[in-house]
């Protein structure tokens, strides 16, 4: 199968505006982004999504693919409009445009859990918890999962329950999600179709319209947690990750 891999990338940040050119050891943050994900081996093709001349001159000067598309609500919504230019990939890869550091091998790794079972119409990423704290975070969102790895709910709050006075520490039971997504074409198609639901709207999380509606999604546990630039700080971070690598 074709796999499209979109880089959604936009200028405005309300906790760092303009992070996407931000300089990441002498390149924008965008193109190490880009750099990291030519990586991969199941992408026939990468490209960046974005609705500002400046990251489209960016990452084209820097020999990768960047198309404008208009402004959208989401990044999925962005995704999509890129995707109906490209109507021959049958698998279309969401990666984040501030995680410079996501191992090319573990998206790989989505796109192959698709090829290999034909009922799941999402893959997506997460991690264990380091501890209780995390897992009580509303900023870090839970996934509980079945027996196959299939998504059985995602939310903010500290997910499983616990019955009162029984032993254990629940939040070993679920993981951190990952906001990384390898999407069938007509699964895309048919979420984008549909208007936001009830729990996506009351958790924030858009990944709730397609289990509402039925889609199924492939949990992929992965042992390493991707760092994102979300701040100054975060830049500041992974530049130090970068130096001793």
């Amino acid at each position: 199968m074709s796999v499209l891999v979109v880089i959604p990338a936009r200028y405005s940040s309300s906790r760092f505006p303009g992070k996407a050119l931000a300089d990441l050891e002498g390149k924008p943050l965008i193109v190490r982004t880009v750099e990291r994900a030519s990586g991969m081996r199941r992408a026939d093709m990468i490209v960046v999504a974005t609705d500002d001349q400046r990251i489209l001159e960016a990452v084209r000067g820097a020999g990768f693919a960047a198309e404008m598309t208009a402004d959208h609500p989401t990044g999925t919504d962005r995704i999509g409009e890129v995707a109906g230019r490209h109507s021959g990939a049958e698998i279309i890869l969401n990666l984040q445009g501030d995680e410079p550091l996501l191992d090319p091998r573990t998206a790989d790794g989505l796109v192959e859990a698709l090829l290999a079972d034909p009922t799941i119409d999402i893959g997506t990423l997460a991690h264990p918890f380091a501890g209780p704290d995390d897992w009580r975070d509303p900023n870090q969102v839970k996934v509980i999962r079945d027996r196959q790895d299939r998504a059985l709910y995602f939310s903010r709050a500290p997910i499983p329950g616990a019955f009162p006075g029984r032993p254990g520490e629940p939040f070993r039971q679920a993981l951190r999600h990952i906001g990384v997504y390898a999407f069938r074409r007509p699964a895309l198609t048919r979420f984008l179709a549909w208007p936001p639901t009830p729990l996506e709207q009351a958790e924030g999380l858009e990944q709730l319209r397609a289990l509402e509606n039925g889609l199924t999604i492939k949990v992929l546990e992965t042992a390493d947690e991707p760092v994102g630039v979300d701040t100054p700080e975060d830049l500041e971070r992974v530049k130090r990750i970068l130096r001793r690598q």
